[in-house]
Protein backbone atom coordinates (compact mmCIF):
# COMPACT_ATOMS: atom_id res chain seq x y z
CA UNK A 1 0.00 0.00 0.00
CA UNK A 2 2.75 2.72 1.07
CA UNK A 3 4.70 1.67 -2.17
CA UNK A 4 1.62 1.81 -4.32
CA UNK A 5 1.04 5.33 -2.63
CA UNK A 6 4.76 6.23 -2.89
CA UNK A 7 4.35 5.35 -6.87
CA UNK A 8 1.18 7.63 -7.53
CA UNK A 9 3.18 10.36 -5.89
CA UNK A 10 5.76 10.46 -8.16
CA UNK A 11 3.84 10.16 -11.14
CA UNK A 12 2.24 13.65 -10.52
CA UNK A 13 3.27 16.40 -12.78
CA UNK A 14 5.77 18.37 -10.60
CA UNK A 15 3.81 21.69 -11.11
CA UNK A 16 0.91 20.01 -9.40
CA UNK A 17 2.84 17.96 -6.47
CA UNK A 18 4.25 21.55 -5.27
CA UNK A 19 0.95 22.99 -4.83
CA UNK A 20 -0.22 19.86 -3.26
CA UNK A 21 1.95 19.77 -0.63
CA UNK A 22 2.51 22.97 0.13
CA UNK A 23 -0.47 22.87 2.21
CA UNK A 24 1.51 21.30 4.72
CA UNK A 25 4.66 23.48 4.61
CA UNK A 26 5.79 26.29 5.77
CA UNK A 27 6.00 29.45 4.19
CA UNK A 28 8.75 30.51 2.05
CA UNK A 29 11.26 32.91 3.80
CA UNK A 30 11.04 36.44 2.81
CA UNK A 31 13.49 37.22 0.14
CA UNK A 32 12.73 41.18 -0.14
CA UNK A 33 16.21 42.65 -1.40
CA UNK A 34 17.51 44.94 1.36
CA UNK A 35 16.93 48.31 -0.61
CA UNK A 36 13.81 47.45 -1.97
CA UNK A 37 12.81 46.71 1.99
CA UNK A 38 13.94 50.16 3.25
CA UNK A 39 12.11 52.20 0.60
CA UNK A 40 8.78 50.04 1.19
CA UNK A 41 8.66 50.02 4.77
CA UNK A 42 11.28 52.65 6.41
CA UNK A 43 10.97 55.45 4.58
CA UNK A 44 7.65 54.50 3.08
CA UNK A 45 5.81 54.57 6.42
CA UNK A 46 7.58 58.20 6.77
CA UNK A 47 5.49 59.55 4.02
CA UNK A 48 2.39 57.97 4.77
CA UNK A 49 2.63 59.37 8.46
CA UNK A 50 2.77 62.80 7.11
CA UNK A 51 -0.14 62.34 4.81
CA UNK A 52 -2.34 61.16 7.44
CA UNK A 53 -0.99 64.24 9.40
CA UNK A 54 -2.02 66.45 6.56
CA UNK A 55 -5.33 64.34 6.56
CA UNK A 56 -5.78 65.48 10.03
CA UNK A 57 -5.39 68.73 9.81
CA UNK A 58 -7.56 69.36 6.86
CA UNK A 59 -10.02 67.23 8.65
CA UNK A 60 -10.00 69.94 11.75
CA UNK A 61 -10.22 72.49 8.93
CA UNK A 62 -13.33 71.03 7.38
CA UNK A 63 -15.22 70.30 10.44
CA UNK A 64 -14.87 73.49 11.69
CA UNK A 65 -16.43 74.52 8.39
CA UNK A 66 -19.46 72.27 7.69
CA UNK A 67 -20.44 71.43 11.85
CA UNK A 68 -23.24 73.33 12.01
CA UNK A 69 -24.46 72.18 8.66
CA UNK A 70 -24.57 68.30 9.14
CA UNK A 71 -27.95 67.99 10.71
CA UNK A 72 -27.96 65.43 13.18
CA UNK A 73 -30.58 62.94 15.31
CA UNK A 74 -30.36 61.12 18.73
CA UNK A 75 -31.65 58.30 18.73
CA UNK A 76 -33.39 56.69 22.01
CA UNK A 77 -32.60 52.32 22.47
CA UNK A 78 -35.86 50.80 22.71
CA UNK A 79 -35.96 46.72 23.71
CA UNK A 80 -40.19 46.15 22.39
CA UNK A 81 -38.98 48.03 19.18
CA UNK A 82 -36.08 46.04 18.99
CA UNK A 83 -38.08 42.74 18.91
CA UNK A 84 -39.34 43.42 15.25
CA UNK A 85 -39.79 40.55 13.25
CA UNK A 86 -37.16 41.22 10.72
CA UNK A 87 -34.97 39.65 8.05
CA UNK A 88 -31.48 40.09 7.30
CA UNK A 89 -29.32 38.71 4.29
CA UNK A 90 -25.58 38.43 3.77
CA UNK A 91 -23.60 36.75 0.38
CA UNK A 92 -19.78 35.56 0.58
CA UNK A 93 -17.19 34.56 -2.40
CA UNK A 94 -13.65 33.27 -2.42
CA UNK A 95 -12.98 31.18 -5.49
CA UNK A 96 -9.96 30.13 -6.88
CA UNK A 97 -7.82 30.36 -10.42
CA UNK A 98 -6.14 26.96 -11.58
CA UNK A 99 -4.65 26.82 -14.37
CA UNK A 100 -7.24 25.07 -16.45
CA UNK A 101 -9.79 27.71 -15.34
CA UNK A 102 -11.40 29.90 -12.66
CA UNK A 103 -13.60 27.98 -9.86
CA UNK A 104 -16.07 30.47 -8.26
CA UNK A 105 -17.07 29.62 -4.72
CA UNK A 106 -20.02 31.85 -3.39
CA UNK A 107 -23.42 31.82 -1.54
CA UNK A 108 -26.06 33.72 0.09
CA UNK A 109 -27.74 33.23 3.62
CA UNK A 110 -31.21 34.53 5.26
CA UNK A 111 -32.30 34.89 8.47
CA UNK A 112 -35.45 35.61 10.95
CA UNK A 113 -35.05 37.68 13.96
CA UNK A 114 -36.45 38.63 16.59
CA UNK A 115 -34.74 40.64 18.80
CA UNK A 116 -31.32 38.73 20.02
CA UNK A 117 -32.41 35.57 18.28
CA UNK A 118 -32.88 33.67 15.08
CA UNK A 119 -36.13 32.01 15.13
CA UNK A 120 -35.88 29.87 11.86
CA UNK A 121 -33.67 27.63 9.99
CA UNK A 122 -31.96 29.99 7.70
CA UNK A 123 -32.65 30.00 3.75
CA UNK A 124 -29.42 29.34 1.63
CA UNK A 125 -28.20 29.32 -1.78
CA UNK A 126 -25.07 28.78 -2.99
CA UNK A 127 -23.79 29.33 -6.48
CA UNK A 128 -23.12 27.27 -9.15
CA UNK A 129 -20.11 25.09 -9.31
CA UNK A 130 -18.72 25.51 -12.78
CA UNK A 131 -15.53 26.67 -14.10
CA UNK A 132 -14.42 29.48 -16.30
CA UNK A 133 -12.13 29.10 -18.57
CA UNK A 134 -12.02 31.91 -20.31
CA UNK A 135 -13.82 34.80 -18.08
CA UNK A 136 -11.11 37.61 -17.65
CA UNK A 137 -13.19 39.30 -15.20
CA UNK A 138 -13.42 36.43 -13.33
CA UNK A 139 -13.19 37.72 -9.72
CA UNK A 140 -15.73 40.62 -10.45
CA UNK A 141 -18.38 37.97 -12.11
CA UNK A 142 -18.44 35.89 -9.08
CA UNK A 143 -18.70 39.21 -6.69
CA UNK A 144 -21.67 39.68 -9.15
CA UNK A 145 -23.59 36.53 -8.89
CA UNK A 146 -22.96 36.50 -5.06
CA UNK A 147 -24.92 39.88 -4.81
CA UNK A 148 -27.55 38.24 -7.10
CA UNK A 149 -28.19 35.57 -5.36
CA UNK A 150 -28.43 37.52 -1.46
CA UNK A 151 -31.50 39.41 -3.68
CA UNK A 152 -32.84 36.09 -4.57
CA UNK A 153 -32.27 34.29 -1.15
CA UNK A 154 -33.84 38.02 0.94
CA UNK A 155 -37.24 37.81 -1.75
CA UNK A 156 -37.30 34.22 -0.97
CA UNK A 157 -36.94 35.42 2.59
CA UNK A 158 -39.57 38.29 2.50
CA UNK A 159 -42.34 35.63 1.14
CA UNK A 160 -41.79 32.73 3.33
CA UNK A 161 -41.86 35.48 6.60
CA UNK A 162 -43.81 37.87 5.68
CA UNK A 163 -40.87 40.27 8.07
CA UNK A 164 -41.45 43.80 9.15
CA UNK A 165 -38.16 45.23 8.19
CA UNK A 166 -35.36 43.86 5.74
CA UNK A 167 -31.55 44.56 6.42
CA UNK A 168 -29.07 43.39 3.60
CA UNK A 169 -25.37 43.65 4.90
CA UNK A 170 -23.88 45.95 2.30
CA UNK A 171 -25.44 47.63 -0.70
CA UNK A 172 -28.80 47.45 -2.32
CA UNK A 173 -26.77 48.97 -5.28
CA UNK A 174 -24.32 46.98 -7.52
CA UNK A 175 -20.61 48.92 -7.78
CA UNK A 176 -20.30 50.84 -11.07
CA UNK A 177 -17.45 48.98 -11.18
CA UNK A 178 -19.15 45.51 -12.26
CA UNK A 179 -20.69 47.40 -15.26
CA UNK A 180 -20.02 45.13 -18.44
CA UNK A 181 -17.53 46.58 -20.74
CA UNK A 182 -17.25 46.50 -24.58
CA UNK A 183 -14.89 43.54 -24.22
CA UNK A 184 -17.04 41.52 -21.31
CA UNK A 185 -18.38 37.95 -21.76
CA UNK A 186 -21.84 37.70 -23.16
CA UNK A 187 -22.20 35.75 -19.73
CA UNK A 188 -21.18 38.35 -17.87
CA UNK A 189 -23.28 40.66 -19.75
CA UNK A 190 -26.18 38.09 -19.25
CA UNK A 191 -25.35 38.00 -15.36
CA UNK A 192 -25.06 41.64 -15.13
CA UNK A 193 -29.13 41.92 -16.36
CA UNK A 194 -29.75 39.10 -14.51
CA UNK A 195 -28.38 40.71 -10.65
CA UNK A 196 -30.11 44.37 -11.68
CA UNK A 197 -33.35 42.38 -12.04
CA UNK A 198 -33.16 39.96 -8.83
CA UNK A 199 -32.15 43.86 -7.22
CA UNK A 200 -35.13 45.94 -8.66
CA UNK A 201 -37.75 42.65 -7.50
CA UNK A 202 -36.95 42.51 -4.22
CA UNK A 203 -37.24 46.67 -3.87
CA UNK A 204 -40.18 46.05 -5.81
CA UNK A 205 -41.72 43.57 -3.45
CA UNK A 206 -40.80 45.44 -0.80
CA UNK A 207 -42.29 48.36 -1.67
CA UNK A 208 -45.68 46.30 -2.36
CA UNK A 209 -45.70 44.86 1.13
CA UNK A 210 -44.98 48.13 2.95
CA UNK A 211 -41.50 46.81 4.27
CA UNK A 212 -38.64 49.03 4.82
CA UNK A 213 -35.18 47.71 3.07
CA UNK A 214 -32.11 49.07 4.39
CA UNK A 215 -28.44 48.13 3.55
CA UNK A 216 -26.16 48.85 6.41
CA UNK A 217 -22.63 49.04 5.14
CA UNK A 218 -19.57 48.56 7.13
CA UNK A 219 -17.05 49.81 4.84
CA UNK A 220 -18.07 52.92 3.03
CA UNK A 221 -15.51 55.10 1.11
CA UNK A 222 -18.35 57.74 0.37
CA UNK A 223 -18.18 61.47 -0.12
CA UNK A 224 -21.72 62.10 0.11
CA UNK A 225 -21.43 64.75 2.97
CA UNK A 226 -18.18 65.95 2.39
CA UNK A 227 -18.57 66.79 -1.32
CA UNK A 228 -22.02 68.57 -0.49
CA UNK A 229 -20.62 70.88 2.58
CA UNK A 230 -16.74 70.90 2.20
CA UNK A 231 -16.58 72.75 -0.71
CA UNK A 232 -13.95 72.49 -3.20
CA UNK A 233 -10.46 70.93 -3.10
CA UNK A 234 -11.91 68.57 -0.15
CA UNK A 235 -11.28 64.95 -0.78
CA UNK A 236 -12.10 63.19 2.67
CA UNK A 237 -14.16 59.95 3.22
CA UNK A 238 -17.59 61.13 4.88
CA UNK A 239 -17.16 58.61 8.14
CA UNK A 240 -13.05 60.30 8.47
CA UNK A 241 -15.62 63.58 9.25
CA UNK A 242 -18.36 61.84 10.66
CA UNK A 243 -15.74 60.14 13.70
CA UNK A 244 -15.69 63.67 15.52
CA UNK A 245 -19.03 64.96 14.53
CA UNK A 246 -21.56 61.60 15.81
CA UNK A 247 -22.01 60.06 19.31
CA UNK A 248 -23.38 56.87 19.65
CA UNK A 249 -26.82 56.53 19.21
CA UNK A 250 -26.79 59.75 17.08
CA UNK A 251 -27.31 59.48 12.88
CA UNK A 252 -27.88 61.63 10.02
CA UNK A 253 -30.82 62.92 8.47
CA UNK A 254 -31.15 60.95 5.15
CA UNK A 255 -28.98 62.60 1.91
CA UNK A 256 -30.29 61.49 -1.48
CA UNK A 257 -27.54 59.65 -3.61
CA UNK A 258 -26.91 60.15 -7.33
CA UNK A 259 -25.41 56.99 -8.35
CA UNK A 260 -25.47 55.79 -12.01
CA UNK A 261 -26.71 52.39 -10.88
CA UNK A 262 -29.91 53.97 -9.55
CA UNK A 263 -30.30 54.78 -13.37
CA UNK A 264 -30.24 51.21 -14.61
CA UNK A 265 -32.12 49.67 -11.74
CA UNK A 266 -34.96 52.67 -13.42
CA UNK A 267 -34.54 51.09 -16.67
CA UNK A 268 -34.98 47.73 -15.60
CA UNK A 269 -37.94 48.57 -13.50
CA UNK A 270 -39.80 50.00 -16.47
CA UNK A 271 -38.72 47.27 -18.25
CA UNK A 272 -40.55 44.39 -15.80
CA UNK A 273 -43.50 46.84 -16.14
CA UNK A 274 -43.52 48.46 -12.74
CA UNK A 275 -45.55 51.60 -12.79
CA UNK A 276 -43.75 54.34 -12.99
CA UNK A 277 -44.20 56.49 -10.11
CA UNK A 278 -43.31 53.44 -7.94
CA UNK A 279 -40.05 52.89 -10.09
CA UNK A 280 -38.71 55.96 -8.74
CA UNK A 281 -39.94 55.41 -5.35
CA UNK A 282 -37.86 51.89 -5.47
CA UNK A 283 -34.66 53.28 -7.66
CA UNK A 284 -34.63 56.66 -5.69
CA UNK A 285 -31.84 56.00 -3.00
CA UNK A 286 -30.72 58.23 -0.10
CA UNK A 287 -28.05 57.56 2.23
CA UNK A 288 -27.43 58.53 6.17
CA UNK A 289 -24.65 57.58 8.41
CA UNK A 290 -25.50 56.19 11.85
CA UNK A 291 -23.20 55.65 14.83
CA UNK A 292 -24.17 52.31 16.98
CA UNK A 293 -21.41 51.77 19.07
CA UNK A 294 -18.17 52.90 20.16
CA UNK A 295 -16.34 52.13 16.71
CA UNK A 296 -16.68 54.30 13.30
CA UNK A 297 -20.22 54.89 11.90
CA UNK A 298 -21.81 53.18 9.17
CA UNK A 299 -23.74 54.10 6.22
CA UNK A 300 -27.59 53.50 5.89
CA UNK A 301 -28.62 52.64 2.35
CA UNK A 302 -32.24 52.74 1.17
CA UNK A 303 -34.49 53.48 -1.59
CA UNK A 304 -36.91 57.14 -1.15
CA UNK A 305 -39.84 54.99 0.27
CA UNK A 306 -38.41 54.31 3.43
CA UNK A 307 -37.41 57.99 4.21
CA UNK A 308 -39.40 58.24 6.72
CA UNK A 309 -38.34 55.13 8.43
CA UNK A 310 -34.71 56.31 9.63
CA UNK A 311 -35.66 56.74 13.04
CA UNK A 312 -37.65 53.92 13.54
CA UNK A 313 -34.79 51.42 11.80
CA UNK A 314 -32.04 53.19 13.47
CA UNK A 315 -33.44 52.62 16.91
CA UNK A 316 -33.48 48.80 16.15
CA UNK A 317 -29.98 48.64 15.13
CA UNK A 318 -29.06 50.35 17.77
CA UNK A 319 -30.65 48.93 20.70
CA UNK A 320 -29.50 45.21 19.07
CA UNK A 321 -25.65 46.42 18.21
CA UNK A 322 -22.81 45.51 20.92
CA UNK A 323 -19.71 47.88 21.32
CA UNK A 324 -18.40 47.53 17.68
CA UNK A 325 -22.15 48.86 16.79
CA UNK A 326 -22.81 45.93 14.39
CA UNK A 327 -26.66 44.54 14.92
CA UNK A 328 -27.40 41.28 15.55
CA UNK A 329 -29.30 40.41 13.09
CA UNK A 330 -26.10 41.51 10.70
CA UNK A 331 -23.45 39.82 12.49
CA UNK A 332 -25.53 36.43 12.65
CA UNK A 333 -26.13 36.74 8.70
CA UNK A 334 -22.40 37.51 8.46
CA UNK A 335 -21.45 34.72 10.41
CA UNK A 336 -23.29 32.02 9.03
CA UNK A 337 -22.29 33.06 5.25
CA UNK A 338 -18.37 33.79 5.52
CA UNK A 339 -16.55 31.81 2.87
CA UNK A 340 -13.33 31.73 4.88
CA UNK A 341 -10.46 30.89 3.21
CA UNK A 342 -10.01 28.03 5.04
CA UNK A 343 -13.31 26.56 3.41
CA UNK A 344 -11.95 27.56 0.29
CA UNK A 345 -8.63 25.77 0.81
CA UNK A 346 -10.60 22.46 1.82
CA UNK A 347 -12.53 22.78 -1.64
CA UNK A 348 -9.43 22.61 -3.49
CA UNK A 349 -7.93 20.10 -1.32
CA UNK A 350 -11.16 18.10 -1.58
CA UNK A 351 -10.83 18.54 -5.65
CA UNK A 352 -7.34 17.29 -5.53
CA UNK A 353 -8.06 14.41 -3.69
CA UNK A 354 -10.76 13.37 -6.04
CA UNK A 355 -8.40 13.94 -9.22
CA UNK A 356 -6.27 11.71 -7.37
CA UNK A 357 -9.08 8.73 -7.55
CA UNK A 358 -9.52 9.47 -10.99
CA UNK A 359 -5.88 9.19 -11.65
CA UNK A 360 -5.93 5.84 -10.35
CA UNK A 361 -8.72 4.71 -11.53
CA UNK A 362 -7.45 5.29 -15.34
CA UNK A 363 -10.53 7.85 -16.19
CA UNK A 364 -7.45 10.93 -16.19
CA UNK A 365 -3.83 10.49 -17.40
CA UNK A 366 -1.22 11.85 -14.49
CA UNK A 367 -0.80 14.79 -16.82
CA UNK A 368 -4.57 16.09 -17.04
CA UNK A 369 -3.51 17.24 -13.08
CA UNK A 370 -1.45 19.83 -14.13
CA UNK A 371 -4.68 21.60 -14.96
CA UNK A 372 -5.48 21.54 -11.06
CA UNK A 373 -2.57 23.17 -10.16
CA UNK A 374 -3.21 26.48 -9.19
CA UNK A 375 -2.55 29.40 -11.23
CA UNK A 376 1.57 30.99 -10.90
CA UNK A 377 1.33 33.31 -8.20
CA UNK A 378 -1.70 31.78 -6.44
CA UNK A 379 -1.34 30.59 -2.77
CA UNK A 380 -3.50 28.35 -0.44
CA UNK A 381 -4.27 31.20 1.38
CA UNK A 382 -6.74 32.97 -1.56
CA UNK A 383 -8.03 36.33 -1.07
CA UNK A 384 -7.65 36.97 2.56
CA UNK A 385 -8.73 40.65 2.28
CA UNK A 386 -12.01 39.82 0.97
CA UNK A 387 -11.51 42.35 -1.93
CA UNK A 388 -13.75 41.67 -4.27
CA UNK A 389 -16.74 40.81 -1.54
CA UNK A 390 -16.12 44.58 -0.51
CA UNK A 391 -16.44 45.51 -4.08
CA UNK A 392 -20.23 43.66 -4.30
CA UNK A 393 -21.24 44.28 -0.60
CA UNK A 394 -20.00 47.90 0.14
CA UNK A 395 -19.69 48.87 -3.47
CA UNK A 396 -16.59 51.14 -2.98
CA UNK A 397 -19.48 53.65 -1.45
Amino acid sequence: MVRRRRSLIERMPPAFREHYFSLFTGPEPETVHPDLYRKLIDEGTDIILRGIKRHIEDRRRVLERVRDKIRVKQLRRSVEAARVRLVASDAGNNGVDLRAAFLPLYAATAILVEGWEVVEEPITLAGRPEPWPDEFRAREREAMLAAKLQFDVTVRAVSTWRPRLVLLDGTLLLNPGLVPTPGSSQEYVEDFRASVRSAVLLLSICHEEDIPVFGFVKRTRARILCRKYGGEGVNMRDTSLLDLVLRPGQYTEPEPMEDLMAKRYRREAERMGIPAHVAKEITSFCSSYIRTGLATPYRLEFPEYCRDRVGEVGAILYTTSEEDGIPFAIHEADHLTKLTTNLSNIRTLMLYSKALDLVKRGELDDIDLNLLALQHGEAWVLRADDYFKDVLTEGGR
